[in-house]
């Protein structure tokens, strides 16, 4: 579930949360009205049962119930009830959904100050027998009749009757204030009565109360706010480990883009070093190879330096047009590759000329090497069947020191080969004064001698 959405059902738990105790607090009343009208039974009892001479009738006028009471002597405590029967027992009415009682009653008789006893009689059958009315748990007010006022009281300020208490003898369980099953309302005449009619009107009885209970509404809360808390632990759980699921297959991802980066980084740098034509190394592919080369090897040294060139490929260029010009050169650097020892550095130097680099290597055994691949190019099969030579510079170097001077000599040196007629080697040695390169013909075998300094076009 998206957090989004799950802090709006929160938001939305809280505003009913408010909307929900504010409406306990301010609304959700219920309300019963019990009168005459609701035709409930109604039975009057009095002392004669206990040999007393009081007599109770009933009279119904509307909706007002009138208990009339004519006490006489005969029992010591004399006294007439009016009972509404809200069921039979076992089944009662619940009234514990409500939290306050008024009753509106009038009343007649000799005494000046006229009270009655209100009693609610619950049923129970921890302790209450079916046949028996007095086990109905009796629980009850006195009021006084005589201040004008109804009478107003929340169920909590009822008590069970002491005399009853006092009979039954409750384990603590039930000792206290019952009113889910509800059989009777009672009306009783106070005690002390004078001898003379007495008249008890009930006009109206109303209970009231919220639909749900305060105190239970909250515990209702309470439960919903943990279980919502339990489901968010729940959902935030699931999607923080969704979250860390996705974060590790995107670091992974991540990773392996990196890796390829890395990868696709070191391309682009070997590219970089590479020669775009011929795939060999470029000027700056051939001074890194020769530093990680260094780096593996103890010694280069000594180092041959082979220089070689195309003979007469302007005119090939001119002649067949760049792209037979540029197979010539692709071609010359495979035929190359492919004759040369695997540790040696092949450099496309530039336009028709590559160096070969022979690490360890005598200048007369790199001379064997290009007489080889002068034999071999000048043979080999070229397009349009044209013919195809190169002219090879030789020389040496003992040190890195000498390094770039013996590129120059072997450069040198293929200069003169080319002055000497081309297709041929021109071994340059290095000597004091200016004693000449040795020239190795290519059609004799035979060393000739040329100047060092010369001029000549490609």
């Amino acid at each position: 579930m998206d957090r989004r959405l799950l802090r709006r059902l929160l938001l939305s738990l809280s505003a009913a949360t408010i909307a929900l105790l504010a409406w306990n607090q301010f609304g959700m009343e219920q309300r019963r009205v019990i009168d005459g009208s609701d035709r409930l039974p109604v039975i009057v009892r009095d002392d004669r049962a206990n040999h007393g001479g009081s007599v109770a009738t009933l009279q119904r006028r509307g909706r007002d119930l009138t208990l009339g009471c004519d006490v006489e002597p005969g029992y010591r405590y004399p006294f007439c009830i009016l009972s509404l029967r809200l069921g039979t027992a076992p089944a009662g009415v619940d009234l514990s959904g409500y939290d306050r009682l008024r009753v509106w009653m009038r009343s007649e008789g000799p005494e000046p100050r006229q009270q009655v006893r209100f009693a609610l009689r619950n049923y129970n059958p921890g302790y209450s027998r079916l046949a028996e009315e007095e086990s109905l748990k009796n629980q009850e007010i006195i009021y006084s009749l005589d201040t004008g006022s109804p009478l107003d009281v929340r169920l909590s300020q009822f008590g069970v009757a002491s005399w009853w208490a006092e009979e039954h003898q409750l384990p603590l369980e039930h000792a206290g204030l019952e009113f889910d099953h509800i059989v009777a309302i009672d009306i009783t005449t106070a005690s002390d009565l004078q001898y003379g009619p007495h008249r008890i009107t009930v006009e109206r009885i109303e209970l009231e109360g919220k639909w749900i209970a305060p105190a239970r509404l909250r515990l209702f809360v309470i439960a919903a706010w943990l279980v919502a808390a339990l489901a968010f632990l729940g959902i935030d759980s699931i999607a923080t480990r969704r979250e860390l699921a996705r974060t590790r297959r995107s670091q992974a991802s991540l990773e392996q883009i990196n890796d390829a980066l890395r990868t696709e980084t070191a391309a682009y740098a070997a590219l970089a070093r590479r020669d775009a034509l011929t795939g060999l190394l470029n000027r700056q592919g051939l001074g890194d190879a020769l530093q990680e080369l260094s780096a593996r090897t103890e010694d280069l040294f000594p180092l041959s330096l082979v220089f070689v060139d195309i003979d007469h490929f302007k005119r090939v260029n001119d002649e067949h047009g760049h792209a037979i010009g540029d197979e010539v050169i692709r071609e010359t650097a495979s035929c190359i590759v492919r004759h040369v020892e695997r540790g040696d550095l092949i450099t496309r130097w530039g336009g028709e000329e590559f160096l070969l680099v022979c690490p360890r290597t005598s200048v007369q055994e790199a001379a064997a090497v290009a007489e080889r691949l002068r034999a071999l190019i000048a043979v080999h099969h070229w397009p349009l069947d044209l013919h195809v030579s190169c002219s090879f510079g030789v020389a040496g170097a003992d040190s890195g020191l000498q390094l770039r001077e013996g590129i120059d000599r072997a450069d040198h040196a293929m200069y003169l080969a080319k002055r000497g007629g081309r297709n041929r080697v021109c071994l340059d040695e290095p000597g004091e004064g200016n004693r000449p390169a040795r020239v190795l013909d290519a059609s004799s075998g035979l060393q000739v001698e040329t100047a060092r300094t010369v001029t000549t076009d490609t």
